[in-house]
């Protein structure tokens, strides 16, 4: 692919770069989406963007691959240390995809947004059955079922969990994006007041969300890494598979905080 061979995967390790390469491939992922399908253009830009990330993302896990694994004893500093380069790739792919779509949304006019971004907007609820009817339980079941596919998709397709990340991401942002601009307009005083009362209530569960989705993502690739790399039942094995089990425990926590703010949120 051309822009695999463009994209250097140690390009990519650097936060700020991965940000812009999510940036860019969501761009060109939306636009070749409404070239080919227009009628299906919000699930395609999620499948195209995807399938744009996934090359440079398996390179970069095969380099995870080969870091060398702790023999210490484990801390929770270790822990970040020893896989911080996939989180902050993850993290910033999660906030380029996001920025991506929020830009359309903004830019776009919301009769034409609700065209091409229908799936998003449905998924978040402005078009079909609204999420603030949601019990907290329900949206928990929901999040922790997304929680375990992205877990899965990570453990068996390796860069696989890019492609539930780029859901979240594309939804959250042509919802930021469709939603804020309704605000500005209808605001009649301070518009940035106006922009700040609306995104406050919603940001940190959106935050919580997104990263308990990256603790999923992380899971699967350090797990995949036990499997071909150490032998089983060894130390270094041992080692690996508590890091996943704290990642795991950790992204099932945020889940329940994401669903319990959400509730509150659309109170």
């Amino acid at each position: 692919m051309v822009l695999e061979q463009i994209v250097k995967v140690r390009w990519i390790e650097r936060k700020e770069h991965s940000f812009f390469l999510g940036l860019i491939y969501t761009f060109v992922g939306i636009l070749s989406a409404y070239l080919i399908l227009p009628s299906y253009a919000g699930i395609m830009s999620i499948a195209f963007t995807s399938i744009l990330l996934i090359p440079s993302l398996n390179q970069l896990l095969m380099i995870e691959e080969n870091v060398e694994i702790r023999e210490k004893k484990l801390s929770i500093r270790q822990l970040f240390k020893d896989h911080k380069d996939i989180i902050k790739v993850y993290i910033s792919l999660f906030l380029g995809i996001f920025v991506a779509f929020f830009l359309m949304a903004l830019i776009f006019s919301n009769d034409f947004s609700s065209h091409i971004f229908e799936a998003q907007l449905t998924l978040t609820g402005i078009i079909g059955k609204a999420t603030s009817t949601d019990f907290f339980n329900r949206i928990v079941l929901n999040n922790l079922l997304v929680f375990i596919v992205c877990f899965i998709l990570s453990l068996f397709y390796g860069a696989g969990s890019i492609l539930f990340l780029t859901v979240n991401a594309s939804a959250w942002g042509v919802y930021f994006g469709y939603v804020v601009k309704q605000t500005l307009v209808a605001a009649s005083g301070n518009k940035i007041m106006a922009f700040a009362a609306f995104i406050l209530p919603v940001l940190p569960h959106t935050i919580t969300e997104a990263l308990s989705y990256v603790c999923a993502a992380i899971v699967g690739g350090v797990v995949s890494k036990a499997v071909l790399r150490e032998q089983l039942f060894s130390k270094k094995f041992h080692h690996i598979i508590t890091d996943a089990l704290i990642f795991l425990a950790l992204g099932i926590t945020l889940v329940i905080i994401a669903g319990a703010l959400e509730t509150f949120a659309f109170k």
